[in-house]
């Protein structure tokens, strides 16, 4: 039987915990199943004791920093207000393991999955919940990576300059030359936009799989994607 048809065994349900593309959407959803969301205000160490003994896990750092991420989404605003915790979250999401002890930045497909999947677990009640600086940031990677046409996702961006305008005026006397960098250029923006819908996808699918005690996942990515329309 497949698996979207029928209860999650506590295999599975290890395999949840411990998977590595488990999403952190994934994750909450199991995870309030289990604790309800009086576990949000529990301390992380409890959180991760919690789930290792009721299930007899091990649960992996990743996954734990990607639980931890989207309490603190519900929990807090300040992805939409720190740029640190922007970046750190963005990171986290899009599968990096936390470490404290570094920084590193987020690229703009990192920040495109962040952004998506934020909005996914908690929708902002603001038109333009996001800071300036964090603007600026996501700004600044579309212009480091060359990206001229940006995902619609990543157009809230404050930008400095107009990449396009600049490489139509660099090559204005030689329209293949511009017309290769134009394409080439294009061809990020596909990338980003293909692995967020494979992610989607993918979360989709993990959702459909999950039977929660109370109550059924099948359509909430659907449900969820609504809002960002």
């Amino acid at each position: 039987m497949p698996q979207s048809q029928k209860s999650l065994t506590q295999r599975d349900v290890k395999d949840v915990w411990t998977h590595d593309d488990s999403f952190a959407t994934t994750l909450l959803l199991l995870f309030v199943d289990t604790y309800g969301t009086e576990g949000f205000t529990w301390d992380p160490r409890t959180i991760k004791m919690e789930i290792q003994d009721d299930f007899n896990v091990k649960l992996p750092s990743a996954n734990f920093s990607r639980l931890m991420t989207a309490i603190s989404l519900v929990t807090s605003d300040s992805f939409y207000k720190s740029l640190p915790d922007f970046v750190t979250f963005c990171n986290i999401l899009s599968g990096d393991d936390f470490d404290p002890r570094t920084w590193e930045p987020a690229d703009a497909s990192e920040v495109a999955w962040g952004i998506t999947e934020a909005m996914l677990i908690c929708p902002p009640e603001e038109d333009e919940p996001f800071t300036p600086d964090i603007l600026a940031y996501i700004g600044a990677i579309l212009d480091m990576e060359g990206i001229m046409t940006p995902p619609g996702i990543l157009r809230i961006a404050i930008r400095e300059k107009d990449l396009a305008a600049t490489v139509q005026s660099d090559f204005s006397d030689d329209p293949t030359m511009f017309s290769a960098v134009y394409q080439f250029e294009s061809s990020k923006t596909e990338i980003i936009n293909q692995t967020v819908k494979a992610n989607l996808a993918e979360l989709s699918n993990q959702l459909d799989a999950l039977h929660l005690t109370s109550g059924e996942t099948r359509g909430i990515v659907q449900q969820m994607i609504r809002v960002l329309h």
